[in-house]
């Protein structure tokens, strides 16, 4: 008699990666781009509130740099997901991000007294409100990114054993729906008002998307020149529709709507997704023509963290004495200062790091 066998198909196995990633120089390029474009946003927000001659630069600029923030979330996501994490590797991580917290919020908070009092140390009452205010609230605004890694640094091993022990297939649909929940759904509703369905999306939150998303772009897209094409090709067009939105919906507005450089917006999402490859790919196309560019970019991305943290700070004097964003025609004068403030941020950085005890303020 004969007998049938049933076949199945072969169970989806989860991919093996490897304990550590040896130095990605990819990835300081893309610590250098995301700084470059927070340096951007930072210079010229002062000119968005306002609709006037200069308005399209500051728009321009700031649309092509929305994706800065989502590439940081994204370079976490490659380096931490494949690891397996302890307990104490996450204290630690916490402890050091937490320490240059404390650290520079006092900095701004001592250098804000000094530029209204004249005098840098507060007394012991002050003090206390000092401390107060840094665990309320982030004292300088660029500080917020600190207090959200410290939270992602206990979320990330959840994410972690997921990546390393499911399917890719899994992988990509969760990222997808998490995508829509924590993007597409609340912008929807932040333009347009309440859904007409019910969707409650407050599971979903858009930065552990993109740490999800930087580690699946990572390990498991490979990009070849047609793809490089078409990634610059969409992060233009994003870039394109975030500033044309932005102008549409600001012209008869009684402020400028900053709806769509918000980090959770389709378009900007698309962009940070289409930049981290460009950037990757691109950085791996110099150093196979220039192989001496390998220390110079390793170098750079070492500072990058610093000048990060202490960016605003030069910005603001720079804007005090005479260089503001907009001291000649603001399509020269932005870029112009963003390079001032990256020299000058990177050389005190290094000076910062070679200080032994100094050093724990820029973690790196």
């Amino acid at each position: 008699m004969n007998t049938l066998t049933a076949t199945t198909a072969p169970p989806q196995v989860a991919v093996q990666y490897p304990a550590a990633i040896t130095h990605d120089v990819s990835l300081d390029a893309l610590r250098l781009v995301a700084t470059l474009m927070v340096i951007v946003i930072h210079v010229s927000a002062t000119g968005f509130a306002q609709l006037a001659p200069h308005w399209w630069g500051v728009n321009t600029y700031e649309s092509l740099s929305r994706a800065s923030v989502p590439i940081f979330f994204m370079i976490t996501g490659a380096l931490l997901l494949p690891r397996s994490h302890n307990i104490s590797g996450v204290l630690r991580r916490v402890w050091r991000m937490g320490f240059a917290l404390l650290a520079w919020s006092l900095v701004y908070l001592a250098y804000n007294k000094y530029k209204v009092t004249g005098l840098i140390l507060p007394d012991l009452s002050e003090l206390k409100h000092w401390l107060v205010a840094i665990v309320r609230w982030p004292v300088a605004g660029h500080l917020w990114y600190l207090y959200t890694l410290m939270a992602a640094y206990f979320f990330i091993p959840v994410l972690a054993g997921f990546f390393r022990s499911s399917p890719l297939g899994l992988q990509c649909l969760v990222l997808g729906v998490w995508l829509i929940a924590a993007s597409i759904v609340p912008f929807a509703e932040r333009a347009f008002g309440e859904a007409r369905a019910y969707i409650d999306t407050r599971f979903f939150y858009i930065y552990p998307g993109y740490i999800l998303a930087g580690a699946l772009l990572y390990h498991h897209f490979k990009m070849s020149l047609k793809g490089l094409y078409a990634g610059v090709l969409f992060y233009l067009l994003c870039s394109a529709g975030t500033a044309v939105l932005t102008w549409y919906y600001s012209r008869n507005a009684a402020t400028n709507t900053e709806l769509f450089y918000e980090y959770f917006a389709p378009f900007v999402v698309v962009a940070a997704l289409s930049l981290f490859c460009v950037v990757r790919y691109l950085a791996q196309l110099l150093l196979h023509r220039y192989p001496g560019a390998r220390q110079a970019m390793i170098f750079l991305g070492s500072l990058t963290f610093g000048i990060y943290l202490m960016h605003p700070m030069v910005i603001w004097e720079l804007h005090h004495n005479g260089l503001p964003w907009n001291f000649t025609n603001p399509w020269l004068a932005i870029p112009t200062v963003m390079a001032v403030v990256f020299v000058v941020c990177g050389v005190i950085t290094y000076i910062i790091r070679k200080i032994p005890v100094l050093r724990m303020i820029i973690p790196g």
